[in-house]
């Protein structure tokens, strides 16, 4: 009886230290949430500094190509009666290009990702083709950079001797 009772003892130590570890394998592990938590807010409210920073940049931007365009709207408006579509067209992108670096300049991130998740989810169809046709430009655009970063007006060696190296456009 005697062995009976030491395991029953030995069981019930063995349960108590099993749950004393539990408790603070638990804690530990709300610790590491918690942490990996404020580092995640931390690297948010990083991110969310930089872009507030970076927007003032962008706004700039657009007014340049806004601008850009209103002159070369202005500049094509030619026409005998005053009323050339080009022209119409550059002026209304022109505008559209000034509200969006209004809205940049005046906006927080956090509201402007939240209106383009509201335009996402009402209008799918717009927000991908957006998406889609800025994600074209924005190749079209690293591609014509890459074009002129490679040009180089160096003198080439060939089998002939030295050339100038000449670019075409494509």
């Amino acid at each position: 009886m005697h062995n009976a009772s030491a395991t029953e003892g030995a069981a019930k130590r063995s349960d108590e230290s099993a749950d004393g570890g539990g408790g603070s394998m638990r804690d530990a592990a709300q610790n590491v949430r918690a942490q990996a938590g404020a580092i995640f807010e931390d690297a948010k409210e990083s991110a969310r500094s930089k872009l507030n920073e970076q927007k003032g940049v962008a706004a700039q931007g657009l007014d340049n190509v806004a601008g850009a365009l209103r002159k070369a709207g202005q500049h094509g408006d030619d026409g005998e009666n005053g009323h050339d579509p080009i022209a119409a067209l550059t002026g209304s992108a022109a505008d559209a290009l000034t509200r969006v670096s209004s809205a940049l300049r005046n906006k927080d991130v956090s509201a402007m990702l939240r209106d383009v998740e509201v335009f996402a989810r009402s209008q799918p169809i717009a927000f991908f083709g957006l998406a889609l046709a800025t994600g074209f430009m924005a190749v079209r655009f690293l591609k014509a950079s890459d074009d002129a970063s490679t040009q180089s007006s160096t003198p080439v060696r060939t089998p002939r001797g030295l050339q100038e190296d000449t670019w075409t456009p494509r």
